[in-house]
């Protein structure tokens, strides 16, 4: 009767850890990005709005890691979207961030995912906008159109001094 009751009291514990770890994930936070990390919120990449702010008034030096906990915010899946605020006031985000696989629980921000200014990215959210586009492909596009105007240019130019060479 006793072993009963262990193996009964035993199989509810193991249950109740299943179901609180399917509450919340652990990631590793590391910052890259060149500057003192003093926000970072979180939201399920199905909505629009940023939700909390997982470092709750710490901060992240630049090279530095933390341990952060992702709840599930009740959604279908552990897919986020993340935004970090620098001390500058400008943001960086990573997208679509499966934290169901192991391998994607290490998020690394770098000055590559540079966003722009924070309370813009924030405001646009709270008034339903797109905070997935925008500026990013805007600045693709920029950079695309220049660098491609200044290998024409080179091209034009090389090809002009092999044409005086070979005269």
């Amino acid at each position: 009767m006793k072993k009963r009751a262990v193996f009964i009291g035993l199989i509810f514990f193991l249950t109740v850890l299943a179901s609180y770890s399917e509450e919340s994930i652990k990631a590793t936070f590391t910052n890259n990005t060149g500057y003192t990390v003093k926000e970072l919120y979180i939201s399920p990449t199905s909505h629009d709005n940023w939700y909390d702010n997982l470092l709750k008034g710490s901060t992240v030096p630049n090279g530095d890691s933390i341990e952060i906990t992702i709840p599930k915010y009740n959604s279908d899946s552990f897919v986020y979207d993340l935004m970090a605020v620098d001390s500058e006031g400008d943001s960086y985000s990573k997208y679509e961030v499966d934290f169901t696989n192991p391998d994607s629980r290490k998020v690394e921000l770098t000055f590559d995912d540079y966003e722009g200014n924070a309370s813009d990215n924030r405001d646009s959210n709270a008034a339903g906008g797109d905070y997935n586009s925008g500026y990013k492909d805007g600045y693709k596009d920029a950079y695309r159109d220049a660098y491609s105007e200044a290998y024409k240019e080179g091209y034009k130019a090389g090809l002009s001094d092999a044409m005086k060479k070979s005269q």
